[in-house]
């Protein structure tokens, strides 16, 4: 059977698979747009923010941070706050015109202080207000490979004027048309030539969103088809308002380092570090504006032409009857009042961001972290997060002044952490606090010198009946073989002191003293006490332990010293407080812990100890009277040939833990005092510490002690110190040659107690 080829039959052919094409082709679209418009749309990073700052009547607060850290959220400084993001400061007297952020409106307050203290707080009608909140800082990101960064805005949180501008400006007949406007072109193609300039665009939203989405920027009339075809099919689909929607979400407005900032919510937090909803005309006219080219009108590298595509913006509003003559006049005279961005790179401060990723890691996936758009509110206080970085680099530069270019390659860590909850609020891995790569605040593992003694005099002084403050050390010459070998420690003076008070052996840090002392209580004792106190690594069986050849990192030593900060309380540091998901709900908390592992006394026995290292001991430098405020204590640690500088010391509400040294471990010129120590020093006297109040144990008294032979003594005797003892514990014998001087001493309170109980109880029986 022969088929006769007629031209009526090619074009019908012809026809069939032209129609064949055009219906796969529309059949392959129509699954593309289906598929990721039902599907996971985008991608959202999880946030990271630093904690708010809670401003409640009754609290401590260093006014200075406090403005620091205004003005670090780009608030500005106005005499009459009248606007979200402005405030003054008076006279104790804070008025500030807040953002808002989630349950914290935004509006006027008045906050009075009463030196560091917090008064109370009125709202603008001058009602009392318990407690208001700071917007956190954003500080990093779990990213896609992708960099792209936005916040979801659901339709309830899309402002009318937002709405009202997009639609004015980019595509007036949005409702009327089903994804491809012919009068929409033909419009602004005549707008455009009587302006002058491109006032207007042709493409629809849809068609805006379908290349967004699908389609890549190429020019060519293959593109616009498909681009043209999968608008048609998303206007059948979908609602205008779910088109509208997604719109809002998905525009590209710049890009900041290797980030891409999508979508108005992201648009309104990196430009103006607000919330969409707290957005004036004029700011979302920027941002509408920025629409026709990010980067050509970017207000940050080219303000002349944002102001004029604003300006513009705001013209066609005026012209829509959206503003009067009067608005568009006022606000084309605005500035442009952008606020510095928080971050330009993926993470702000590394070192501590790598101490979040690894709280994540233990309850999220790494996929999870970089999709589903967590919201990550973390213990950071930005204002102790800068001094800390400052501190490292000023004190490096100073170092290098005195000693030379020889410590240009000098390395550090710190770590900061709040003493009543564990709360990690600050932390450096570098000299260069900006620098990625290898973080010495969690993975430098060096031996950490003298700062393990507290752990070995604290496991003596638990033992009360058989240790106290002043029980008499032995700091002579010791010779023993370990490890085949004779060991032979040596104190940092190359002396020996011989009889010594424990108390005083600890704030002079001698090694030999310290060395006998923990040979005496044993290996098993003190892997106990390392274990009370947060240690999990196993203690080796050598006696150099005992002098510092133990190692750790500058995270896992600070857990240790957080138990003895924290009055024998242990508390596992925490650098998340919790975490939400996109609907604002808490995925999950990361609840305050503590656990009573060491008894108070022994506990404020060693603070005392570490209390003299400032006033007589390593740490001097400070006066009593503001060593007494802040109830400081610390500990410097110098490891063998001085190959580690470190320091750790409270003061205040604050914990602080500081290491020095090269990343090749080879030898520096400096000692716990002169490296680790001078970098808190500078923290410390930059954030100045609130005061902290002093506690009283009744078990603990009192009794005047002498300095070299631990016996009892008086006020008036020389050489004597007031020395606290858990009571039966203290000295009696007063020598023969202290008789005189010592009179009576100084009688405690809890004695003069502890005397009317036992007149009256004998009086009773």
């Amino acid at each position: 059977m022969k088929f006769k080829l007629t031209i009526s039959f090619i074009f019908g052919l012809v026809g069939l698979l032209i129609f064949t094409f055009f219906a796969a082709l529309i059949a392959v679209i129509d699954y593309r747009v289906t598929s990721k418009l039902e599907g996971v749309l985008w991608t959202v990073p999880a946030k990271i923010y630093s904690r708010p700052l809670e401003l409640a009547e009754g609290v401590n607060i260093n006014s200075n941070n406090l403005i620091k850290e205004l003005k670090m959220l780009s608030y500005k400084v106005e005499r009459d706050p009248d606007s979200p993001g402005e405030f003054n400061f008076s006279q104790n007297t804070l008025n500030i015109f807040l953002r808002g952020y989630l349950d914290q409106k935004p509006g006027l307050f008045r906050v009075t202080f009463d030196d560091s203290k917090i008064n109370n707080i009125k709202n603008q009608l001058g009602l009392s207000e318990d407690l208001i909140k700071l917007e956190p800082t954003v500080i990093g990101g779990m990213y896609p490979v992708h960099m792209e960064d936005r916040v979801l805005l659901n339709w309830p949180e899309v402002p009318q004027k937002l709405l009202e501008t997009i639609l004015a400006v980019e595509d007036q007949n949005f409702f009327n048309h089903y994804g491809v406007s012919l009068k929409s072109i033909s419009r602004a193609f005549l707008k455009n030539i009587q302006a002058g300039e491109v006032e207007q665009g042709g493409s629809t939203i849809t068609q805006q969103l379908a290349k967004s989405l699908f389609f890549s920027s190429e020019q060519t009339i293959r593109r616009k088809v498909m681009e043209a075809i999968a608008s048609l099919l998303i206007e059948f689909h979908y609602s205008k308002e779910e088109i509208l929607l997604a719109y809002i979400n998905d525009v590209f407005l710049a890009q900041s380092g290797r980030r891409a900032i999508h979508g108005f919510g992201m648009g309104a937090q990196h430009f103006f570090g607000t919330s969409v909803n707290n957005l004036s005309i004029d700011q979302i006219a920027l941002l509408v504006g920025m629409l026709k080219g990010p980067s050509l009108y970017n207000p940050e590298r080219n303000p002349n032409n944002a102001t004029k595509r604003r300006n513009l913006v705001l013209s066609i509003l005026n012209k829509s009857n959206k503003i009067s003559d009067s608005e568009f006049e006022d606000l084309r005279l605005r500035e442009l009042g952008i606020t510095p961005p928080n971050y330009r790179a993926e993470i702000k401060y590394p070192a501590f961001h790598d101490i979040v990723r690894l709280e994540l890691q233990k309850n999220f996936a790494d996929k999870d972290l970089r999709t589903k758009g967590l919201s990550i509110e973390t213990n950071l206080d930005p204002v102790l997060q800068n001094s800390l970085e400052n501190s490292l680099a000023k004190t490096k530069d100073q170092l290098i002044k005195k000693y030379g270019d020889k410590l240009n390659d000098l390395e550090g860590a710190a770590i900061a952490v709040d003493i009543s909850n564990g709360e990690i609020k600050a932390a450096a891995g570098s000299t260069k606090p900006n620098s990625y790569g290898f973080n010495r605040a969690i993975n430098a593992i060096r031996p950490i010198g003298s700062l393990v003694k507290p752990f070995i005099y604290l496991t003596a002084l638990n033992n009360y009946d058989e240790y106290n403050l002043s029980t008499i050390l032995d700091d002579s010459k010791l010779s023993l073989v370990s490890g085949g070998k004779v060991w032979e420690p040596d104190n940092f003076d190359k002396k020996f002191h011989g009889q010594v008070p424990l108390h005083v052996a600890l704030w002079q840090s001698y090694n030999i003293a310290s060395a006998r002392l923990g040979i005496e209580l044993g290996f098993e004792a003190v892997q106990g006490m390392f274990s009370d106190l947060g240690i999990e690594k196993e203690v080796p069986v050598y006696p150099s332990i005992f002098i510092g050849s133990f190692e750790l990192s500058p995270l896992e030593a600070i857990q240790a010293y957080q138990t003895i900060a924290g009055d024998g309380f242990y508390t596992p540091l925490r650098s998340i407080r919790q975490i939400k998901d996109t609907k604002g709900e808490i995925e999950l908390s990361y609840p305050y812990s503590i656990e009573q592992r060491i008894r108070p006394e022994p506990i404020a026995l060693i603070k005392f100890a570490m209390q003299q290292s400032f006033v007589r001991g390593t740490a001097r430098g400070y006066s009593k009277k503001q060593i007494d405020l802040w109830n400081a204590g610390g500990k410097t640690g110098t490891s063998d040939d001085q190959r580690d500088s470190w320091f750790v010391g409270f003061a205040g509400d604050i914990l602080v833990l500081v290491w020095l040294g090269f990343d090749d471990n080879r030898q520096t010129p400096l000692t716990g005092r002169t490296g680790a120590f001078q970098v808190w020093k500078n923290f410390i006297d930059e954030i100045k510490p609130v005061t902290a109040p002093s506690t009283s144990l009744p078990r603990i008294q009192y009794v005047w002690t002498d300095l070299e032979d631990g016996l009892k003594s008086g006020e008036k005797c020389k050489n004597s110190l007031l020395v606290p003892f858990i009571k039966g514990t203290e000295p009696t014998l007063v020598p023969e040659s202290r008789k005189r001087c010592s009179g009576r001493g100084k009688i405690s309170e809890s004695s003069v107690i502890d005397k009317l109980k036992q007149i009256f109880e004998g009086g009773q029986s």
